[in-house]
């Protein structure tokens, strides 16, 4: 007796939970979207897309979501339209059962900030993918300017990835590769403010303190060149004074070479 009195309670149960997730699915179907929620990664460090951009890309006067059936919001073609503007790297978008459709967007960081020899500016991301330049803001990030071919035209631009002639520098990458090795260092983030690519595509680095040009040169054992120019700041600026140097060349291997004012 009692084992029939368990079997027929655990089928009662089940019974229940089947009873129930149909009334809680039917529920859901008649759920409509009550709200966005909407936040946007990094807001502080850039702001090339604010909450009300992405607001207005979703819900506008072509496109509505708040009021509608949330099983028929199409959540990946949100997420395709979101991710075809060039300051997102991902959006992701769910629902939930209160009728609130959340949606999280993830920015592109740029790295370092082009000005081409043709006056032209955009930027590097943190993945080495070019990132056109708003009118709306400016990020503050390394600037490098001089000899740069590369235009903010040339759609999915990477710099790991676009083609080089054969036996030619990549010097996007190199600048890229230079850029980060700056910023990722707090003292040379600091102090070095430009990089200027010259006539013979050598880098040249502009610092924040100091009247001093610094000639790197190729970026070539950026550890040895940064290590020579700190024990030159260490034991020649702080001596001889920082405005006493025109030029700092790290460009040769063992040695640096300063020039000084005349």
């Amino acid at each position: 007796m009692r084992l029939f009195l368990n079997i027929l309670f655990w089928l009662a149960v089940i019974a229940y939970y089947f009873v129930a997730l149909s009334f809680v699915s039917d529920k859901r179907h008649e759920q409509v979207c009550t709200a966005l929620k909407i936040s946007v990664s990094d807001s502080v460090r850039s702001r090339f897309i604010t909450v009300d951009d992405i607001h207005l890309m979703v819900e506008n006067r072509n496109h509505k979501v708040v009021g509608l059936f949330l099983d028929s919001i199409n959540i990946p073609k949100i997420e395709q339209r979101l991710c075809e503007q060039a300051p997102i790297r991902q959006a992701i978008i769910y629902k939930t059962i209160d009728g609130v459709v959340h949606i999280n967007v993830i920015q592109r960081t740029p790295a370092v900030r082009i000005i081409n020899r043709f006056g032209e500016s955009f930027y590097l991301d943190e993945r080495g993918d070019l990132l056109k330049h708003s009118n709306r803001y400016c990020a503050r990030v390394l600037v490098a300017n001089g000899n740069i071919n590369l235009r903010p035209e040339q759609n999915n631009y990477n710099v790991f990835t676009s083609e080089i002639d054969l036996g030619k520098r990549n010097i996007m990458r190199e600048l890229f590769d230079l850029a980060n090795y700056i910023n990722s260092n707090k003292f040379w983030k600091a102090q070095i403010q430009q990089i200027y690519v010259n006539e013979d595509g050598d880098f040249e680095l502009i610092p924040l303190v100091g009247s001093h040009v610094i000639i790197f040169g190729k970026f070539y054992k950026p550890e040895a060149k940064f290590a020579k120019l700190m024990s030159f700041y260490k034991n020649g600026l702080n001596v001889k004074g920082w405005n006493s140097y025109d030029v700092i060349n790290l460009k040769y291997e063992g040695q640096i070479v300063g020039t000084r004012k005349k």
